[in-house]
């Protein structure tokens, strides 16, 4: 039998190098993407609950402050003046008389308006009786607060005011008798209103019809959760809860995100909210809390720890390629020195032929280290980029606490130059002064901290980049309720170093110490300096439970963590470590006798 030649079905070499390099950059795509998703889920859940947490103070902030009204038109209802004027309305000496009890009550209950309604639901005596918007004279008969409190007692209703157009919350309660009757207390909630908008996040509180009429952006406010059907707003107009206004539906949309989280984006005027929507109800009123909280920052920082992993995914492929390579090395040499060896004959021209080839090695091994050398560069770049991603959400409530300040002192300033009170308008644009510098200044130190510069050793002042450090920490220390202490540097100390990758150890060191510190609820990381023969010691110290053997043994091995999964990528350590040689010093870490940990950056003395 003829037999045919079988074709090689093995793939060209190129071919399988291409495939070998697609699939792990496949593989450190979806590594990235599996930290991003993790991140961000874990971001929006936290956010998700400190929502929750400030939903219900709200809640319960609001019924409080409601309830606390409650007590006084059942006290009323029962004073003998009100009942007398029921029974005889066209006295005017008892009107007088209920018109001034009302009117000094409203004053000492804080109240908006208090005043009597007779069965048919004229006022008969009103808490407003001066004003020319008063009271007295109209007819409410048509308001469910009326209807409620005659058919059950008592009756509770949240309206815009058919005679003054200010809106409030009416409690209402019947006066049984003769002659019977109903007492109505009028609460303004615009305060309350004010309030939230100093809050962090946006508010809203919706009715049992969905229509919003509170909330802490004004484009909100009487919109409707959702389109009214004819009968409702029949309900409403038969009511004249909210007058003529249009209650145009909100425009709301659901943003799609890989997470469990309910994202929307939210008009706002001409711009959109892209926010976590959290909602409330509040009790016994049938209402409904709303909280937007912007995403931006947990996308920000699920992307730098995605960057971060991808970064960390090339070094571990480069460190694979640089192994490779000098495993390949090694056999060439061996190659070449047994060819050597059998081409004595020819060996002038060989050793020649040789020197060029090893040449020419070399100058490829002094590139492949200019590569290392540019990684590690990156690796330290994306360290302090990932401590910057991890203190976003304290420098971002660092900044925006003067930015509450200073458009609270612009305003105070427009009214001051208004009335013509131009002093107390110049301290106000003092202060603006001040708090704009101290924002300057929170921005000037992440610049700092986060440029990109190459390795120059030079002599470091130790007492500014200690100042540096600790005002990059500042913000997350208050935040965990951890103390910072920096005793006196002494005088004139100088290291040999790098400000920045200096100031970029001290703010891992004093992450970790505040870390472990708010593990116990607190304590105090203290940052110190003595002098040691022609070395400087640079110590901190923490209050934390302090670090255990198998701790130890692997502290500055990279990607080792004790944090939670999703806190830290355990580079921290490894790369300040990394700088602490490159800068000629050294870098270690153990517990002290009192408890707590301590680690020692020694650094030669300029």
């Amino acid at each position: 039998m003829l037999s045919l030649p079988r074709p090689d079905r093995a793939a060209p070499r190129w071919l399988r190098s291409v495939a070998r390099l697609a699939l792990l950059a496949l593989g450190g795509v979806a590594l990235a993407y599996a930290v991003w998703w993790l991140s961000l889920d874990l971001a929006l859940a936290q956010t998700r609950d400190d929502a929750q947490r400030h939903l219900r103070f709200v809640a319960h902030e609001l019924t409080g402050a409601l309830d606390k009204y409650e007590a006084v038109p059942q006290v009323l209802a029962r004073h003998p003046a009100l009942s007398a004027l029921l029974a005889e309305p066209a006295s005017k000496a008892r009107a007088t008389e209920v018109n001034a009890l009302l009117e000094g009550v409203a004053h000492d209950a804080a109240a908006a308006a208090i005043f009597l309604i007779d069965a048919k639901g004229l006022t008969l005596a009103s808490s407003n009786w001066r004003d020319e918007q008063t009271f007295l004279g109209q007819t409410y008969a048509y308001r469910p607060y009326f209807l409620d409190a005659l058919a059950r007692g008592s009756g509770h209703f949240y309206a815009r005011g058919a005679t003054t157009g200010t809106p409030g919350y009416f409690i209402a309660h019947r006066l049984n008798g003769p002659r019977p009757g109903v007492v109505v207390l009028k609460v303004s909630m615009e305060e309350m209103e004010v309030n939230w908008a100093r809050s962090a996040g946006e508010l809203m509180l919706a009715d049992t019809l969905g229509v919003v009429f509170l909330a802490t952006r004004p484009e909100w406010k009487y919109r409707a959760l959702r389109p009214l059907t004819a009968a409702m707003r029949a309900d409403l107009q038969a009511t004249q809860q909210y007058g003529d206004l249009p209650l145009a539906p909100l425009q709301r949309k659901v943003s799609s995100l890989p997470t469990a989280e309910r994202v929307e984006r939210v008009a706002m005027g001409t711009a959109s909210l892209r926010a976590l929507v959290i909602e409330q109800p509040v009790d016994s009123r049938g209402w409904t809390l709303l909280s937007f909280t912007e995403i931006h920052g947990a996308e920000q920082i699920a992307a730098g720890r995605a960057w971060a992993t991808a970064l960390a995914w090339v070094s571990l492929l480069l460190a694979h390629a640089y192994w490779q390579l000098r495993r390949r090395r090694a056999r060439e040499r061996l190659v070449a020195q047994g060819e050597l060896r059998a081409a004595h004959d020819n060996l002038e021209m060989r050793i020649a032929e040789r020197t060029r080839e090893l040449l020419a090695r070399v100058d490829e091994l002094h590139r492949t280290e200019r590569t290392l050398r540019a990684t590690q560069d990156e690796l330290v770049q994306a360290g302090k980029l990932a401590v910057l991603g991890q203190m976003a959400a304290s420098i971002t409530h660092e900044i925006n606490q003067p930015l509450a300040a200073l458009r609270a002192l612009n305003d105070n300033a427009r009214v001051f130059l208004e009335r013509g009170m131009q002093a107390d308008a110049e301290a106000n644009l003092d202060a603006i002064a001040n708090l704009t510098q101290r924002i300057a200044g929170i921005v000037a130190q992440l610049k700092g901290f986060a440029r990109r510069d190459e390795l120059r050793v030079q002599p470091v002042p130790v007492a500014p980049a200690f100042h540096a450090a600790l005002a990059l920490v500042g913000a997350e220390a208050r935040r965990q309720g951890v103390r910072l202490d920096c005793p006196p540097v002494p005088d004139g100390l100088a290291v040999m170093g790098q400000q920045v990758r200096i100031e970029q150890v001290l703010v891992n060191l004093l992450r970790n110490g505040i870390d472990a510190n708010a593990e116990k609820g607190g304590g105090t990381v203290t940052l110190s300096a003595t002098v040691e023969g022609d070395q400087a010691l640079l110590r901190v110290t923490d209050d934390g439970p302090g670090l255990s053997e198998d701790v130890q043994a692997r502290l500055f091995e990279p990607f080792f963590t004790t944090k939670r999964r999703g806190d830290g990528l355990g580079l921290g350590l490894s790369i300040s470590a990394s700088i602490a040689n490159a800068l000629g010093g050294s870098l270690q870490g153990g517990n002290r006798e009192q408890g707590g940990a301590q680690f020692t950056l020694r650094l030669p003395i300029a």
